[in-house]
């Protein structure tokens, strides 16, 4: 496990990279983006002191599915690899249980993101059917879904 320094704006990992590792953060703030430094861009957390970030790639060992940068200067991680992570789980026990408990929150925003995506997309096919114009929310709503769905699967990623 390493310890590495970043400075505010430093990009940890870009979207779309390979992931071999995550990160606990010991000072500092990294926020992680969607489609960083793009007109899509989307900053869709912010993590400080404690909470963990990156595991998601290192369990699955899939590409990034996000952008990680540095907040603050001299942002310290440490950087823990999928063959030191049975290690991790041994030394740090309340870390897991947090790491666990981080991820829970993450599915559970991301079902209420799905369904509201759903009750949008319902509300404008009935929209259509009845012929009505849509409102602006709703057209505003309709936008933002389809910008940061077109993002993830075209993957997008700034250099």
């Amino acid at each position: 496990m390493d310890i590495r320094i970043f400075h505010k704006g430093e990009v940890v990992f870009h979207q779309g990279d390979e992931s071999h590792t995550m990160f606990e953060i010991q000072s500092g703030q990294i926020g992680i983006y969607a489609n960083y430094r793009t007109p899509k861009e989307k900053q869709l957390a912010v993590f400080e002191q404690g909470e963990t970030f990156g595991e998601m790639g290192m369990i699955e060992n899939l590409p990034r599915s996000a952008t990680a940068v540095a907040l603050a200067d001299n942002t310290e991680v440490e950087e823990i690899n999928a063959a030191e992570f049975s290690d991790y789980f041994e030394e740090k026990p309340v870390q897991v249980f947090l790491l666990v408990k981080q991820l829970s929150q993450r599915l559970r925003e991301t079902t209420r993101n799905y369904q509201e995506a759903c009750c949008t997309v319902s509300e404008t096919v009935t929209a259509e059917q009845k012929g009505e114009e849509r409102s602006g929310g709703l057209k505003k709503r309709l936008k933002f879904f389809a910008d940061v769905y077109r993002g993830f699967v075209n993957g997008e990623k700034a250099d």
